[in-house]
């Protein structure tokens, strides 16, 4: 299955309505142990501290920023794969974050997620068939027909149906990914969570990955949390987009507000790093932003404004006081930033046509 970007964009109401998720003040501490000298020293990891956001039924929602900025245990949180240390999480306007097991367990239904690793997170020991129809008897679907329903999925997802009695080692890593999609798709889910799909795969099978997905969204009907660190994915895929850095959002609003106005200096560096197909013919080269150092551990994040220690922009304010995500001037609607010193980067403007 294929389809073009164009087909696949939601209409101006894709916000319209009640909010299908909602994250109200997401925390997500871990607690670990650590050699300092001769002594063992506990520590916490401040993997995701304080967050809010939304998505609305149909929209899909990227996640970007550096490795180890909170955005697989965002995913993880909201599939409730890990129970958050505290923050509210509504689907539907129920809070989920705490639900026991037993009342968790119809809920599990209605939002799936997609893995990074095609390799590793389909069991080599079962088939193909074993792997698809074991949701399908968890959740009590399908009965009697767990085959039919498995060949019916992966004629879905661009596979033979016949070869629903191969294990994944006969697959290869693009074969095996639409079987992980096919997998997130055996329960009827409402929403997908997909952690980064396509980063292990080959550049031309990537391209097969998203149209695949892009079809399936229209398809479906489904909602998406994409998260991925390639801005060009989440260009090609979603509607709107946030920004983390160190456990925070730091920016976020709909794609042309984030790629053709970003205002938060992370963002600008963020896009200035990413190749830009669409650059007008004959345009200057846009100005390359270069960060200084490491992001900082998350075990002892700076004071004030996080990316305070990598921002060209830093004054005094930004060491005392945590600058609030909210609506800037010239943001336009929906779109928040987390700085004291917001700012249009022209150069990514003229950069963007239309």
């Amino acid at each position: 299955m294929t389809t073009s970007p164009s087909a696949t964009q939601p209409g101006a109401g894709a916000r319209a309505g009640e909010p299908l998720i909602e994250i109200e003040h997401l925390v997500k501490y871990f607690a670990v142990r650590e050699v300092q000298g001769l002594t063992m020293v506990r520590n916490t990891v401040k993997a995701v501290d304080d967050i809010t956001f939304s998505i609305a039924d149909g929209e899909t929602l990227g996640l970007v920023g550096e490795s180890g900025c909170g955005k697989s245990t965002v995913s993880r949180c909201i599939t409730r794969l890990e129970t958050p240390t505290s923050g509210a999480i509504r689907y539907r306007g129920r809070d989920i974050a705490n639900l026991p097991e037993k009342q968790l367990r119809p809920l599990r239904r209605e939002i799936q997620m997609i893995f990074q690793d095609p390799y590793s997170s389909l069991n080599p020991r079962q088939t193909v068939g074993a792997i698809l129809s074991t949701p399908l008897r968890v959740h009590g679907l399908a009965k009697g027909k767990e085959k039919a329903r498995a060949q019916e999925l992966l004629e879905l997802v661009g596979l033979n149906p016949e070869h629903i009695n191969r294990y994944p080692s006969e697959f290869s890593g693009g074969q095996r990914q639409r079987i992980g999609i096919a997998r997130a798709l055996a329960v009827e889910p409402k929403v997908i969570i997909a952690d980064e799909p396509v980063s292990a795969l080959d550049v031309s099978v990537q391209a097969q990955v998203m149209n695949l997905l892009s079809g399936l969204r229209a398809e479906l009907g489904l909602s998406f949390i994409f998260i991925a660190h390639d801005l060009g994915v989440i260009r090609h895929f979603c509607d709107r987009v946030a920004v983390m850095y160190l456990g925070k959002i730091v920016e976020i609003g709909d794609k042309p507000h984030i790629y053709g106005a970003p205002q938060h200096p992370y963002t600008q560096a963020l896009l200035s790093a990413a190749p830009d197909i669409n650059v007008v013919r004959g345009a200057p080269p846009k100005e390359r932003i270069r960060l200084v150092g490491d992001p900082p551990s998350p075990i002892d994040p700076p004071s004030g404004c996080r990316f305070r220690t990598r921002c060209w922009k830093a004054q005094d304010i930004c060491a005392s006081q945590e600058p609030p995500l909210e609506d800037k001037p010239g943001g336009g609607d929906d779109h928040r930033i987390a700085c004291h010193f917001p700012e249009i980067k022209s150069t990514l403007v003229a950069a963007v046509p239309g």
